[in-house]
């Protein structure tokens, strides 16, 4: 089901998204699980494998979030690695960092890439993206996350991984 948020962008709770999710028992234990949630819907898996996956590849603590998310997401882009038959690609813009230029009164200014930005620049395609202390997935123009997600589209952008 979709709802439509600020400025009619597209948002489906991750809850709804995700294989297996509303069934899981690890799922209803859980809390502090943006990154695994980000992993599922991204990766088109279902939830507890999703759950094992960060539990062993990110050293995530059940109940707790997921230190080195960015770190080990960059690593596993220069590795090359595939989940659920699908890759990585680290999206990088001015300088490595999430950032873009814009014109404001004949002025070349660099701005922070916002939700918004992101998802009009970005809009086909999967992708796993951060905000401070938060993850969650863009996949063709819809947030698939929290609630919040999808209302605050001027959250800036601190990294982000094209899947597929």
């Amino acid at each position: 089901m979709y709802y439509l948020c600020d400025m009619d962008k597209k948002f489906i709770s991750s809850s709804e998204a995700i294989k297996g999710c509303s069934d899981s028992v690890i799922a209803k234990s859980e809390r502090n699980d943006c990154v695994v949630r980000a992993i599922a819907s991204a990766y088109d898996m279902h939830y507890n494998a999703a759950h094992q996956l960060v539990k062993e590849k990110f050293h995530r603590q059940n109940g707790k979030g997921t230190r080195y998310f960015v770190r080990v997401m960059n690593l596993m882009s220069q590795a090359d690695v595939k989940i659920n038959n699908k890759g990585i690609k680290t999206i990088t813009e001015e300088h490595n960092t999430m950032l873009y230029y814009v014109t404001v009164n004949g002025v070349k200014r660099l701005r922070k890439t916002t939700t918004g930005h992101f998802m009009k620049k970005y809009s086909t395609g999967s992708y796993i993206v951060t905000v401070r202390g938060h993850a969650f997935t863009i996949k063709d123009g819809v947030i698939i996350g929290n609630f919040e997600d999808g209302k605050k589209l001027k959250k800036h952008i601190e990294a982000a991984w094209k899947i597929g």
